[in-house]
Parts: structure tokens; C-alpha cells; sequence
């Protein structure tokens, strides 16, 4: 009986004593099918009262083993974005979030503090946060952990002006909302709407708007416009190279009167995920920052540059000294700070450890300034400075020592800057050495290798000779240094998905770390000193011609259920190195034409890892106890151990593989069966040595619930034997021979067997034949029939050898035959007899 009834003898004897045993049970449970209606009540009321009195002693009822949810999923917070200084509720939105644990902040400043979580449904957690006056502005991320998994990590942001909700209608001059201004305005556009916010100004006010939508994680394509009482359009913004898809503006307002910010999406197809949040405010919003970089807790005086419409100058310039913060209270730029404000998202800028330099103008040819000593400064310079005027080029020289390699990166784009940077490098007698425009991005890169020791000059200009006062470049300029980094192997271009480590108790989980190196070459390994309690890993060293390795993690019996934030690093195999990378992770959070392209995305720099609910199912590799040799095959044993009543059907597959090795995608182990063998295949050119290995599987529970076999060991090797078989060519219905030469590579023990596969129809051919490692050639007998098809046909002989109980198997040899039509019997002429 399965799906209802689960019994358990010898709970059932000692409930109801040694006369009525799980025997007698079952019996009455075959027998209730030909009772009568009353007699069956009768049944059911007694079986009733067992089942009671049993979870009476167990203080639960009994059920079938079922599994745990799935990977839980966020989708999405609201709000989007909080004010600092303040307690909050958040809504956690997304699927499979009961059991919801804690609740991971990956900013490593103090700011966002979690204070509670409430479940409010399966689809929904409230999460209360405590926000502190100094809490770090701009995008937070978090992600949730439930006692089944961690779900995917989303944000949303702390800003610094207070909040105010849209309120329809606003969809026309005549609706628009009164507002104040210094003020965030959290709406939502429509299909074909546009929302419209009405604030007084006043003559000579410096009045700035700034949109947060593509940033909010959806491909909301927005445009906001500024227009006077009457209709005129004072100021509008679509796309920029500071906010990308978000526009903004600073104007100077050129009269007293009402004023109308408006929203769109800028096609006009906006829907209920076009979420923004609007500053509309007095606040400085500075387009570029000079210089772009500077060492971390430097004092530095900064040039911030705002550009103004409207009334405006047009560009204002203001210097400010500011201590720069340290790298680990760093996040991506430095918002700007006056009387009036803050703005409400940074300017970027490079925390290194670069010395700065400037240009002097004028530097628009080849300058007779003193070089650039880069062998002095040995972690490198940063040269900065401005394209201001149409056709401007800027130069600068330097020296460097022969054979010594630099790696030279135009910063503009990359900084928020409008310029569209071309760099080249020219020798002492100012002819080219390298040059580049776009490298993936605008911005240009150049690797360059002094060719002798002496001087060089570095230029760049505008690709179309425009110039601008905020055309902001940063050339920094840096020695070849290893670097390392590495990071989860997308198992989904689109999402999160096995992005982070979860481990049920008593099991395991697989992933493939990814490894970029940069300048440097070896094998690596994994650190695992920090894992959480109670989970262990298991990783063979990187071999130096791989980008990615297997990693197993396995979690006690008695782990217990938590999780945390990891730094989880990497290093060069050789200590005496002092190579080491930590872990990086980018999310698409926006995509859209063409071809999914990211638009926005999210960048973490720790692994989220946590021991989970166990499941109902283990899966085992058997290590197999032969190698897999070139062009040849192997099968892998996969075991699942079921726990008893479970039985779904188990999806498996076989993720890592050594250069040359082949396989399926996904195999299943069909409902209710316990093993099945997994085919692998090695190329003629498959590398030899020996590799680490491991299937990962999931069954079906409302989603996928993921674990993996321990890490095991596959050998590469050569073949065994080869045949040289000689081509044979034979008419039909008439015998041939196969002749095979074997070159014996490797001794083995026993006999072998040799197979001719690929056979036509009505073709026999007398194979297996056995041989033994003292064998020198085989002959196999062809015996063709008049059906048998003529013309070429490729044949193959496969060797399999049995070693410690297990077959190697290959394809020794190839082999042509042909089969032709008889030959036409020849006519005989008769002679002429002469009278």
C-alpha cells in the first residue's frame, strides 16, 4: 500500500500488544477491499484509532516522506527605496519564502540593521529594518535565507530626502500633484501614461531632477522633462553617461511660478513593473569629479563640475577637500555635499593607489615637459585631465624600461564621463607603437610592452573631436600584476539559479568555481578556513590550463540549520606566490533589446552559504576502478538512496568534465529504481591525467531541490590496443577477410575482445573474436550476400578489457569495405568460317 498508509511493526506491537502485529494489519488492509460496506467502516474506524493512538506516541502524525520546498525566490522589495534615519517595513516578494530564516545585507558598512521578519503568506515576508542617520546612500542588496535554501539577492535603496507616494490621477497638466520640492517620489508608469508633478519655484533657484528606474532593477527605459506654467519646455533628459538609462537635469529657473516635472516610459510602454523613484530637489548634481581617483583616506581637493540649463551658467565649477574613505567602506563613488544637499547617487570614482598627475595646458602636441618616470613609481600613475574644446588632443610623456609591460586604461565612460575616448602610444621619435579605440566597452585599453628602454608618449582625443568642460579622463597607467578572481559558473544566463551554496543536512552540494587569472599562470586552490559551521568542502587543485573546478560541499547529520556570508577566496597552489583572489558575482537585473542585452546588473563579493532542511534522497558516485581511455567509453554507476516511501523521479547530471570528455546533458533515474549508469566519452585527444568528477541532481517539489554525489576521481588514459586493419573490397555474395594487426600499448591480463561494429545489412561478419596481450593479429571473416548494399562502408573494430572486474572499452581501428556489383559476364565471339 503506498501514498496513505505507512506502517511501522514494531511501534503497531508495542502499541497494541504481540497479538496484532504489522502482518495482521496488512491482512485486514487486503481484506477491506471485499468487505462489506458496514464491515469496511469497521475497518476504517479501527485503522482510524490505530493511526490515533500511534501519533500519540510520536506526537505527529505519519505521513509519506515528502520534500522540502524548493530553492526559495525573491523577485522583488518594496519599497524601493527608504529614507535614512528611520524604521521600516519592507515586503519581501517572491515564492517558496515560508520557513523564512534571516534575512543576509551585504553592505559590510553598519546602516541597515534587520529587526524582524513576519510571514505573511508563502509568497511574502515583511521584514522590519532599522535605518541609522549615517547609513551608506545608494542600492543595498539582500537575500533571504529560509530553513530549504537561499533565494536570489535583490536591492533596494537608502536615500537622503523624505518620501512621497504618487497619487493618481496625475496624468495630465490639469492632474498634476503638488509636491514640495526636496522630496523622492515613488511612483509607477503605466502603459501609455505620463505622471506629472507640480512645485513652485522661484527666479535664480537652482532646481535639480534625478530618476532612479532601469537602477531599480527593471527594463524601464524612463524620460523626465521640466516645463514652465506655460508648457514650455525648460529642461528634458532621456539617456546620460553618468545614470545611463536614468536621466537627470540641473537647471537655474528663469522666472517665478509653477513648474511641471514629468514622467514616461520614453516609448510610451510603461506597465505596472515600471517602478521609479523621482528627486526633485535643490540639491547639486555634479556630472564629473577631477580627478577621478585618489588614495584611500587621502585628503584631496576635488574639482566637482555641474552643468546648468535654464538661467544657468552653463558649467559651475566647485572645489571641495575631502578625506577620502577606506577601501573596505568604499562602494562605487562619492556623493556630492553642499547647503542645499546631497545628491542622491554618486559621482564614480577610483579609491587606488596611484599618484595623481595633471595636464598642463596647453598639451595638445607633443609635449617638452619632463617624462613620466614610471620606473620610480612602481605601482603605477594615473593621468587626469579634460577634452575640453572640440579637436582638443592631450598628451603626456613618460619612460619606461625595456621587455617591462604596462597596462594603460582610458577611464571616461567608465567614470560617467560624455567622452568617447581613442588612445595611442608613440615612441621617442613619435612614430605609433599601439593603439585603441573601444575595448568591449568605450573606453580604450592598451597592453603595452616597452620595446627598449626611453621614452614614450601617450595621447588621447575625442573619437569625433567633440569637447566638452565635463569631458573627464582618467589614463591610469599600471604594471603588469597577478590578479585573481573567481566566482559560481552561471547555470542560467537569466537568473541566480545554483548561485549560491546550500546544503541539506546530511548531504551534499556541487558547484563549478570559475577562476580568472590575470599575469600569471598555475594551479590553484580553494580556501575553505571560514565555511560556516558544519559544513566541509572538497576541491582537487585547478589544473593551470582549466578556468573552472568542482567543488563539493557536504554538511553534517547534525549541522545546524543556519547560514552566512563567506569570503570565499582562492589562491596560487605555490604559497611562495602570494597570489590570492576573493569572489565576485554579477546578477542581470535588467535586460532588453537586443538579444537580452544587460542593461543593469548587480555586482556582490561574497557567497552566501547555509546547511538546509534534509532531503528525502542521497545520491552516490561509484568510483569506477578503470581509467576511460582516448576514443573510448566508460559507464558511471550512479546510486540514489531513497529514503523509504520516496519515489520521484531524479534528474542527473554530469556538470564537470576534463578536456576532451563528452556526455549527455541529463539522465533520469525513473520513479522508484535506485541506479543507473552514466555514459561518458573521451576524444582521440582527450588529456591525460586524472580529474575530478561528481553528478549533481534535483527532484520535482514545487521547483527543483538540488544535491550532489561526493567528489570522485576519473583517469584519462591511452588505449590499451590499436588495430591497423587492412582495407578490404569483396563483390557481392562472394567472402572476404578482415585483417587486423594489433599494437599492443599496454599489458593486460586475460582475454580480450575485439568487435567489428557498424555492420550493413546482410553482411555477416564472424566478430567477437577473443585475443589475449601475447596476440599479434586477428582475422575476421566477411560474407556478403546479394542483397547486401553495395558501395563504401566505414566499419570500426571496438576493443573491450575486463581489469579489476570492470571493462575498458575503445575504438581500436577503422576500416573501409567495399562492396561491388559482379562484373559482366564477357561475351565470347564466334569466328566467320570462310566458304
Amino acid at each position: 500500500m503506498r501514498g496513505f498508509w505507512v506502517f511501522r511493526p514494531t511501534l503497531y506491537q508495542s502499541i497494541l500488544g504481540p497479538c496484532i502485529t504489522h502482518r495482521f494489519l496488512m491482512k485486514n488492509l487486503q481484506a477491506r477491499r471485499s468487505m462489506s460496506c458496514l464491515t469496511g467502516l469497521i475497518a476504517k474506524f479501527f485503522i482510524a484509532v490505530c493511526l490515533s493512538m500511534l501519533a500519540s506516541v510520536n506526537g505527529s502524525t505519519v505521513t509519506e516522506p515528502k520534500l522540502v520546498p524548493a530553492k526559495p525566490q525573491l523577485n522583488l522589495i518594496l519599497p524601493r527605496g527608504v529614507q535614512r534615519g528611520g524604521q521600516y517595513t519592507l515586503q519581501f516578494l517572491g515564492a517558496r519564502l515560508e520557513n523564512s530564516a534571516e534575512v543576509f545585507l551585504y553592505d559590510p558598512s553598519p546602516g541597515v540593521t534587520v529587526t524582524g521578519i513576519t510571514q505573511v503568506d508563502a509568497n511574502r515576508i515583511d521584514v522590519a529594518i532599522t535605518v541609522s542617520a549615517d547609513c551608506r546612500l545608494g542600492e543595498h542588496v539582500a537575500q533571504v535565507r529560509t530553513r530549504d535554501g537561499m533565494s536570489d539577492f535583490r536591492s533596494f535603496f537608502v536615500g537622503a530626502l523624505p518620501a512621497v507616494d504618487e497619487v493618481e490621477p496625475n496624468t495630465s497638466l490639469s492632474e498634476a500633484q503638488s509636491i514640495e520640492l526636496n522630496v523622492t517620489v515613488a511612483g509607477v508608469v503605466e502603459n501609455e501614461d505620463i505622471d506629472y508633478f507640480r512645485f513652485a519655484g522661484k527666479q535664480g533657484q537652482r532646481v535639480s531632477v534625478e530618476i532612479e528606474a532601469i537602477r531599480l532593477g527593471y527594463m524601464f527605459d524612463s524620460a523626465i522633462a521640466l516645463l514652465d506654467q506655460d508648457r514650455f519646455e525648460v529642461a528634458v533628459s532621456d539617456d546620460t553617461p553618468l545614470t545611463k538609462q536614468d536621466g537627470w537635469f540641473s537647471v537655474v529657473l528663469p522666472k517665478d511660478g509653477d513648474y511641471f516635472v514629468t514622467v514616461r516610459e520614453a516609448s510610451f510602454r510603461g506597465n505596472g513593473d515600471c517602478r521609479y523613484r523621482l528627486h526633485i530637489g535643490e540639491f547639486s548634481r555634479p556630472t564629473a569629479v577631477l580627478p577621478a581617483g585618489g588614495k584611500p583616506g587621502e585628503t584631496l581637493k576635488l574639482k566637482f563640475l555641474e552643468r546648468l540649463g535654464g538661467a544657468g551658467p552653463g558649467v559651475n565649477w566647485v572645489e571641495q577637500e575631502i578625506t577620502l574613505p577606506a577601501a573596505e567602506s568604499f562602494r562605487s563613488g562619492l556623493f556630492f555635499t553642499d547647503d542645499k544637499g546631497i545628491s542622491p547617487s554618486p559621482v564614480p570614482f577610483h579609491l587606488s593607489p596611484l599618484e595623481n598627475v595633471f595636464e598642463q595646458e596647453p598639451n595638445d602636441t607633443w609635449p617638452e615637459t619632463p617624462a613620466l618616470d614610471l620606473v620610480a613609481w612602481t605601482q603605477g600613475v594615473a593621468l587626469n585631465g579634460v577634452i575640453g574644446t572640440p579637436a582638443d588632443y592631450d598628451y603626456f610623456r613618460f619612460q619606461a624600461k625595456q621587455n617591462q609591460v604596462w597596462y594603460i586604461t582610458c577611464h571616461a565612460r567608465s567614470i560617467g564621463s560624455g567622452l568617447d575616448p581613442v588612445m595611442h602610444i608613440f615612441g621617442a621619435d613619435k612614430g605609433t607603437l599601439a593603439g585603441n579605440d573601444d575595448n568591449g566597452t568605450p573606453d580604450s585599453f592598451i597592453r603595452f610592452q616597452a620595446p627598449a628602454d626611453g621614452e614614450y608618449y601617450v595621447r588621447v582625443y575625442d573619437h569625433l573631436l567633440r569637447g566638452q568642460a565635463d569631458f573627464v579622463y582618467r589614463i591610469e597607467l599600471t604594471p603588469s600584476v597577478p590578479k585573481l578572481t573567481i566566482g559560481v559558473t552561471r547555470n542560467d544566463r537569466y537568473s541566480q539559479e545554483r548561485q549560491t551554496i546550500a546544503v541539506p543536512q546530511g548531504n551534499r552540494f556541487a558547484v563549478l568555481v570559475d577562476a580568472s587569472r590575470v599575469d600569471f599562470a598555475g594551479e590553484l586552490e580553494l580556501i575553505g578556513d571560514n565555511l560556516p559551521a558544519g559544513i566541509t568542502m572538497k576541491a582537487m587543485p585547478m589544473k593551470d590550463n582549466l578556468t573552472s573546478m568542482p567543488v563539493v560541499f557536504e554538511a553534517a547529520a547534525d549541522a545546524a540549520i543556519a547560514g552566512a556570508m563567506v569570503d570565499f577566496r582562492a589562491r596560487h597552489i605555490d604559497p611562495a606566490t602570494n597570489i590570492q583572489g576573493g569572489f565576485l558575482n554579477l546578477a542581470d537585473f535588467a535586460l532588453g533589446e537586443p538579444n537580452n542585452r544587460l542593461y543593469y546588473g548587480c555586482t556582490v563579493n561574497r557567497l552566501a552559504m547555509a546547511v538546509v532542511e534534509p532531503l528525502p534522497f542521497r545520491l552516490e558516485l561509484v568510483q569506477p576502478q578503470v581509467p576511460l581511455v582516448r576514443d573510448g567509453v566508460i559507464n558511471i554507476k550512479v546510486v540514489a538512496h531513497r529514503n523509504e516511501g520516496f519515489v520521484q523521479p531524479i534528474h542527473v547530471q554530469f556538470p564537470f568534465r576534463g578536456p576532451g570528455v563528452g556526455t549527455t546533458n541529463q539522465i533520469t533515474i525513473p520513479a522508484e529504481a535506485s541506479e543507473l549508469l552514466y555514459p561518458l566519452n573521451a576524444n582521440g585527444a582527450a588529456q591525460l591525467g586524472k580529474w575530478p568528477m561528481y553528478v549533481i541532481g534535483f527532484a520535482e517539489s514545487n521547483g527543483p531541490a538540488w544535491t550532489s554525489t561526493q567528489l570522485a576521481e576519473l583517469e584519462i588514459a591511452e588505449p590499451y590496443v590499436k588495430m591497423e586493419i587492412e582495407r578490404a573490397s569483396v563483390e557481392l555474395g562472394q567472402p572476404a577477410k578482415l585483417y587486423c594487426k594489433i599494437q599492443q600499448l599496454t599489458p593486460f591480463e586475460g582475454e580480450a575482445t575485439a568487435e567489428i561494429l557498424g555492420i550493413p545489412p546482410n553482411i555477416t561478419i564472424n566478430t567477437p573474436l577473443k585475443f589475449t596481450k601475447d596476440s599479434t593479429e586477428l582475422s575476421f571473416e566477411v560474407q556478403t550476400t546479394a542483397a547486401s548494399p553495395v558501395g563504401k562502408h566505414g566499419l570500426f573494430c571496438q576493443v573491450t578489457i575486463m581489469q579489476n572486474g570492470e571493462p575498458i572499452v575503445s575504438r581500436a581501428g577503422n576500416v573501409e569495405l567495399q562492396i561491388n556489383q559482379p562484373l559482366p559476364p564477357q561475351e565470347t565471339a564466334v569466328p566467320t568460317i570462310q566458304p
